[in-house]
């Protein structure tokens, strides 16, 4: 098998989007506005859960109105200049063949993410866009609510709804086919139930599961139902007294956490439980692998790299801890203890670093570097200056004592 099967078998047109058929026809109305000169609504939102067509879709209408496709994903620096720079150029042009009557369709992903990955002047980039835009732009996005209310309203509202069992199984069914692999309907019912509506994690785990096989029964499945999960301290109980890596990877499919999160968990508890040295560095062994295959998946996008990262983590980590166990209570990872007891410094930080940005015109991030530290030097020493400071930013008392204290 070559490659991701997400990416094999994304749709290429928007008559191949599955199980999304109210969304597509008013992403294809909003963009046949277009032909007719510039519509009132000149941006689309595409909201929904995750794993339910909008990037493919968007993808494909471009591909089926024969309009440039110029993107900004959630990997790319998207600060105020670097929105105007990309976007902003692609927006007010046309295209290199057609001149100034082609279109550029140009697309934000997870455009609910922009406050968390750079600076707060990217929505007023956005909202520049919407105004000026001489090309198509479509925003997508997990979460509508978190963007901006001005943004969200200048746009037609496209919704993706969760998938249901039956869409996605008719999917796998056909990508089965398409690979020469018989599969039993009940092992595609459990993949598509377990997806919970999202196809591309369906499709992740059929190839899991599928890899190497040209048939596909209830036996071959290591998925099972969410009604059967476990808790992680069942899970890490599970790994410390499985004796076979079909009953360890059984655990890991019915725990509902990211693999990211469970790794962490392995990593801080496991390695203290295993008294012997050499099963211990067995374990760490099994432990880095399984996480240098979550960074290639995480970067390259290549999901089913999940499959490789889950067997070290669970059967790689039970078959390497040996019989020599220490007996020591489950502890949450430390980066995870850390956060929490931050957490209310964090938030305080946050609070007076978005009112200083406001009137400063910069980003938190920059506010929090290069103002703040100055700013909590005045305010202990200046008693007037910090009276004018602190009015003028309304901060609250214990705002007021949180710069002191920086200073």
């Amino acid at each position: 098998m070559s490659g991701p099967w997400v990416d094999k078998y994304r749709p290429r047109r928007l008559r191949d989007i599955v199980g999304q058929q109210k969304a597509v026809h008013d992403l294809l109305r909003w963009a046949e506005e277009w032909k007719k000169g510039r519509p009132k609504k000149r941006a689309a939102l595409v909201y929904g859960p995750p794993g339910t067509g909008k990037s493919a879709a968007v993808a494909a209408l471009a591909n089926d109105m024969g309009w440039d496709l110029i993107e900004m994903n959630a990997g790319d620096k998207r600060t105020l200049s670097e929105i105007r720079r990309v976007a902003g150029s692609a927006a007010g042009s046309g295209t290199l063949f057609s001149g100034t009557k082609g279109r550029r369709l140009v697309v934000l992903d997870e455009a609910d993410n922009i406050h968390g990955t750079a600076d707060r002047g990217g929505y007023r980039a956005l909202k520049e866009l919407l105004e000026e835009t001489q090309n198509p732009l479509v925003l997508i996005a997990n979460d509508q609510f978190a963007i901006p209310w001005d943004i969200r309203m200048a746009c037609a509202w496209i919704n993706f709804r969760r998938l249901t069992t039956e869409a996605i199984v008719k999917e796998l069914t056909r990508i089965c086919r398409a690979e020469g692999i018989s599969a039993d309907p009940r092992v595609l019912n459990i993949i598509a139930e377990t997806a919970n509506g999202d196809m591309r994690c369906a499709i992740t785990d059929l190839q899991t599961t599928a890899t190497g096989k040209k048939r596909l029964g209830p036996s071959d499945l290591a998925l099972y139902r969410r009604d059967r999960e476990l808790s992680v301290y069942d899970f890490l109980n599970k790994v410390l007294s499985s004796e076979s890596a079909k009953e360890a990877r059984a655990a890991l499919w019915s725990l509902d956490m990211p693999p990211e999160d469970v790794l962490a968990w392995i990593d801080e508890n496991v390695p203290k439980i295993v008294a012997d040295p050499k099963s211990r560095a067995d374990v760490y062994d099994a432990i880095s692998r399984a996480d240098v295959f979550l960074g290639r998946a995480r970067r390259g996008q290549l999901y089913g790299l999940w499959g490789y990262a889950g067997d070290l983590m669970s059967a790689g980590v039970a078959l390497s801890r040996g019989k020599n166990l220490r007996h020591i209570k489950f502890v949450s990872p430390s980066h995870i203890r850390h956060f929490a007891r931050t957490r209310a410094d964090r938030a305080m930080r946050d609070s007076v670093a978005k009112k200083i940005a406001s009137r400063c015109h910069a980003s938190t991030k920059v506010v929090r570097r290069d103002v703040m530290p100055y700013l909590g030097v005045i305010l202990k020493h200046d008693k007037k200056a910090a009276e004018r400071i602190t009015e003028e930013l309304e901060l609250t008392d214990a705002e007021s004592k949180f710069l002191k204290a920086l200073g």
